[in-house]
């Protein structure tokens, strides 16, 4: 019998990493393979850098982060946070169930009502959708928003409270046409083939990889209602080549909308036979 000695482990771990590297490039080569599933033409706006801090500092390598969001179900005509995190409006009971979860009549009880909201997250495709129809929605949610809270403060003028309101919807307003995200998840099935004839167009929307999770939520005083919510894309950043770096590299961590002088780039993300990203190309841009 041949001992095991230091030599047989250091042999051995090199070969793991080696056939690691081996299997991690040839999935990057699959991926690329022929004509891509989509490729969007994005901006800082939709691709950002996280925020630099320790580790993030001392690592040479630049990501850039997915800015996805959502339409959202407003309350009271306020189009909420620009943002990602709250319930989904299209994503209801009916949709919920069509993806898995054990949602049909889940406010009924208090049972029912538990069950749905400790259900763990499942693993669906999502359409992702870029400057089409759900921001053109967002943007008029937001302008008609604005526009009925400078109404309300301007038959109040001795009313500060209302005075602040329309500044910050004024605020939001202007985030919403030169900041914000124009990336929107609009759909969610089960059958990627299917999802993308139904939204063919490979310049404007892409098929990916995301989790979704349900619950029950106290809508109104006793009335529950099933919602849904985006919990994140299965890739959520996408690696910036060497070649490319140059163009990021003076960009400000953090969303765009949050900088007052961010750095202004375009960038061609395409997507794989596996609904990967990589960057094609990328070019610093003027306002």
């Amino acid at each position: 019998m041949i001992a095991w000695s230091r030599k047989h482990t250091w042999t051995a771990g090199l070969l793991i990493l080696i056939l690691t590297n081996v299997v991690a490039l040839g999935g990057v080569a699959y991926n690329r393979m022929g004509e891509p599933e989509a490729v969007l033409m994005l901006t800082e706006r939709e691709l950002t850098r996280p925020y630099s801090s320790g580790f993030n500092r001392e690592n040479s390598g630049i990501s850039l982060v997915i800015e996805w969001r959502t339409l959202q179900r407003m309350q009271d005509g306020n189009p909420g946070y620009i943002g990602r995190w709250a319930a989904v409006e299209w994503l209801d009971e009916t949709r919920l169930t069509e993806l898995g979860f054990d949602a049909n009549g889940a406010a009924a009880t208090r049972e029912t009502r538990s069950r749905l909201n400790h259900s763990l997250p499942r693993e669906v495709w999502l359409v992702l959708e870029y400057d089409g129809p759900a921001y053109q929605a967002m943007l008029e949610r937001v302008r008609a928003f604005s526009l009925a809270e400078q109404e309300l403060a301007g038959h109040n003028p001795g009313n500060d409270e209302l005075k602040k309101r329309a500044k910050r919807a004024k605020k939001l307003w202007d985030t919403e046409q030169q900041g914000a995200s124009r990336l929107f998840v609009v759909d969610a099935g089960l059958d990627p083939s299917l999802l993308r004839k139904q939204y063919p167009d490979m310049a404007r929307y892409v098929v990916v990889q995301g989790r979704v999770r349900a619950a029950v939520s106290n809508a109104a005083e006793n009335k529950w209602l099933v919602q849904g919510y985006i919990q994140g894309l299965s890739v959520g950043s996408v690696n910036v080549p060497l070649g490319f770096r140059h163009v990021f590299e003076d960009s400000p961590g953090g969303h765009s909308r949050n900088n007052e002088n961010p750095a202004h780039y375009l960038v061609t993300l395409a997507y794989g036979q596996r609904q990967e990203p990589w960057i094609v190309s990328a070019e610093k841009k003027k306002r």
